[in-house]
């Protein structure tokens, strides 16, 4: 084999190793701690029903007028696809604060966008 392509052999290896730790580093209480650390106030529900179509939400507030954020872990990619298309019909400017909303995976972020951007 030629070094080009055990390079590029390695570094699809790699990328795919630290996107399975960077999902699965996505949980309720991993994001909770980060946000709190930006000093952000945190309240995390985890709903126990198995028919549900969220499995986790953080929601995140910095002072009382400041950049907020809510993110939802859903079972399955349809239904956060679904619930970021109802999310981007509210995103814009509110309260003077630009409201963004994001994807990854399942995992959908809501809110201001430093907000966002924090949680993430």
């Amino acid at each position: 084999m030629n070094k080009k392509r055990v390079l590029a052999i390695v570094a699809i290896i790699a990328i795919v190793a630290l996107m399975a730790v960077c999902l699965c580093a996505c949980n309720a209480e991993s994001i909770t701690k980060k946000l709190e650390k930006k000093g952000y106030t945190c309240a995390a529900l985890e709903d126990e029903e198995k028919d549900s179509t969220i499995a986790w939400s953080v929601s995140a507030a910095k002072g009382v007028l400041g950049d907020w954020v809510e993110v939802a872990k859903f079972n399955k990619l349809a239904d956060a696809k679904d619930a970021q298309a109802d999310a981007e019909k509210a995103t814009g400017e509110i309260g003077g604060y630009k409201v963004v909303c994001k994807r990854v995976g399942s995992v959908v972020f809501y809110g201001t966008e430093q907000g966002v951007k924090d949680a993430m």
